[in-house]
């Protein structure tokens, strides 16, 4: 489907911050005009005709044609339609701007890869987490050492101990993705799960996204890696408050000695915001970055010209010739101190 302005009959893009659809053209705010699949084809913009291109998985595109944004609610529909998105609360030129920053101190920093110039290359795409909520119950039965010194005298206890814990793990998150590198969806994590909102298709309009590529079975052990990784985490927060003076308590030792039963309370699948951005040199290297749309953090490698690292060197040497002046010139190129 694609909401068209009833006004001017340009494309609107969903505005988070004004909770509506507002059109770039004319500034006209919702009262949308909607164009729906071809159910025949779907994969078919449904204003120009073009071929979206939206692969196995893909479920809202930008037309390459007709610049309309195209949200697939055959894909959408049923079993597959999300429960939740967490809308972004950043905006592209906010990402350029992050990533500057991130990387300013690198003085051979190639500045036209996060020129403005480039904005219309940025995408913000929802991505498809499954989330699970889990009911653990936790088992430890294991020996605490405790050894207190007071001046010259060291007293040892020993305790053998049981403990036993009945846990929720709430919204634990699983990429659903097989587009986007599983590396770097967990290094964006974590998501604030509080600002989510309940689904609609018109959240969509402006973005990319993806249906789940796999029923959330297909995710669980992960999902149950992360609810025990946790689960043994609280145990030994717990324990080294009771036990304030052990001497062999360890997040292993804990895990060593507890038993976890993981019982899977209900799963959701969620949309999640992540902005994408590659730039591809003359050479053909590319540099890919991600942003986590709602908190920012970012995954990527400084965008460095070789020819001007080189440059910078050799004309550092120069003027200041020594070891001592190449290994701080190096230093001060690779974002290292000077």
């Amino acid at each position: 489907m694609v909401f068209k302005c009833g006004s001017c009959g340009s494309c609107m893009i969903y505005d988070f911050e004004k909770d509506d659809l507002v059109c770039p053209n004319c500034d006209s705010v919702g009262n949308p005009q909607i164009e729906y699949d071809n159910k025949d084809d779907f994969d078919i913009c449904p204003i120009c005709g073009g071929q979206l291109n939206l692969g196995q998985y893909g479920s809202a595109r930008k037309c390459n044609y007709c610049d309309s944004y195209v949200v697939s609610d055959t894909r959408l529909g049923g079993d597959l339609k999300p429960s939740a998105i967490i809308p972004t609360t950043i905006t592209k030129k906010e990402v350029f701007d992050l990533l500057t920053e991130k990387f300013s101190r690198y003085i051979c920093l190639i500045p036209e890869v996060f020129s403005v110039n480039r904005l219309k290359e940025v995408i913000i795409e929802y991505v498809p987490y499954w989330v699970y909520n889990f009911n653990i119950k936790a088992a430890y039965a294991g020996v605490i050492k405790e050894s207190v010194t007071t001046g010259n005298t060291t007293v040892t206890d020993t305790y053998s101990v049981t403990e036993a814990w009945d846990l929720g793990m709430e919204e634990i998150p699983v990429d659903a993705s097989e587009k986007m590198p599983d590396m770097v969806m967990d290094e964006l994590e974590p998501f604030n799960f509080s600002k989510k909102l309940e689904f609609k298709p018109e959240y969509l309009s402006g973005s990319e996204s993806e249906i789940t590529n796999h029923e959330s079975d297909h995710y669980k052990e992960e999902a149950c890696y992360k609810a025990a990784d946790f689960a043994y985490e609280h145990m030994y927060r717990e324990l080294s408050l009771t036990y304030p003076h052990a001497v062999n308590l360890s997040r292993n030792t804990v895990k060593n000695d507890t038993s976890l039963d993981i019982r899977t309370v209900s799963t959701d699948c969620y949309l999640l915001p992540v902005y994408r951005y590659s730039y591809t040199f003359k050479n053909g290297n590319i540099y890919d970055y991600y942003v986590n749309g709602q908190t920012k953090e970012i995954y990527g490698a400084a965008p460095i010209s070789e020819k001007r690292l080189w440059t910078a060197i050799a004309a550092t040497v120069t003027a200041f010739a020594g070891a001592a002046a190449l290994i701080s010139t190096i230093l001060m190129l690779i974002g290292g101190a000077v």
